[in-house]
C-alpha cells in the first residue's frame, strides 16, 4: 500500500457528490443516539460521522458492500460490526481505537487488522462504492489495451489522474469532477478485465470516453 493524504471524511463525501453533505443525507442524532444507547457505549466518531453524514444515501452504503443500519449493529466482544462485503464473504468491524478488523466467519471470528485505521477505511470504502455502481455511468478499457506497465502509467498521466486510493490490490484515482479512474491488481500487475471510469455526469463521461478510448459499459 502507498501512503496517501487522507483528506478529512467530510471533504472526501463533499467531493463524490459534487455538493456539500445536507442533513436529508445523513441519519437524524436521535437514532444514532438510540443505537449507541442499546450497545452500551459510544459509537466510534467516525463511524458515527459517517452515518450521521450520508447515513441514508443508498448509493454510499449499499452501492456495494453493505454498511449495516444503526438497528442491526452489534457488538462481537469488543468490536463492533458495521460492514458487510457484497457477497457475504467477509465482514468488518471497529473498536474504540478506531482500528478496522476484518473475519470471514462470524460464528468463530479470526480477526485481521486492517492497515488502516477507521476514518481512512471509511474514506477508501466510500471512493469504492461510487466507482463500483454508485456513480450511474461506468466504462471501460481491457487489460488488452496496455502491452506494458508504461502504457497504464502513461493514460493516468495524461488524465492528469490524481491517486486518492491504493489499498489491498486496488487503486482509485479522480480525473476531474466526480470522475473516477480505478483497477485492481496484483503485486502491481493489472488485473483481469482492465481499467474503469466511473461518473456522475453523462456528458462528462462521453467525453472522456470519446478522448481515451473507454468502451462504455451501459
Amino acid at each position: 500500500m502507498t501512503a496517501l493524504t487522507t483528506p478529512p471524511l467530510s471533504d472526501t463525501l463533499a467531493w463524490l457528490l459534487g455538493r456539500p453533505v445536507s442533513p436529508e443525507d445523513g441519519l437524524p442524532e436521535d437514532e444514532l443516539a438510540a443505537a449507541s444507547h442499546r450497545l452500551g457505549g459510544p459509537v466510534p466518531p467516525a463511524l458515527h460521522a459517517y452515518y450521521a453524514a450520508v447515513g441514508r444515501r443508498a448509493d454510499l452504503m449499499a452501492g456495494f458492500q453493505r454498511f449495516a443500519p444503526p438497528q442491526d449493529w452489534e457488538c462481537l466482544g469488543d468490536k463492533l460490526l458495521f460492514l458487510e462485503e457484497n457477497q457475504g464473504v467477509c465482514w468488518w468491524a471497529t473498536d474504540s481505537r478506531q482500528r478496522v478488523w476484518q473475519t470471514t466467519d462470524l460464528d468463530s471470528p479470526d480477526w485481521f487488522e486492517e492497515a488502516v485505521g477507521l476514518e481512512a477505511f471509511l474514506h477508501t470504502v466510500a471512493y469504492y462504492q461510487m466507482a463500483q455502481g454508485g456513480y450511474p455511468f461506468c466504462g471501460m478499457r481491457t487489460c488488452g489495451a496496455f502491452s506494458t506497465p508504461g502504457e497504464l502509467a502513461s493514460l493516468l498521466d495524461a488524465l492528469r489522474a490524481r491517486p486518492v486510493v491504493d489499498m489491498a490490490g486496488l487503486r482509485i484515482f479522480t480525473v476531474g469532477p466526480q470522475a473516477l479512474v480505478w483497477y485492481l491488481h496484483s503485486e502491481g500487475e493489472l488485473a483481469e478485465p482492465g481499467v474503469f471510469l466511473s461518473v456522475l455526469d453523462a456528458l462528462r463521461f462521453d467525453a472522456l470516453c470519446a478522448q481515451w478510448d473507454f468502451d462504455d459499459l451501459g
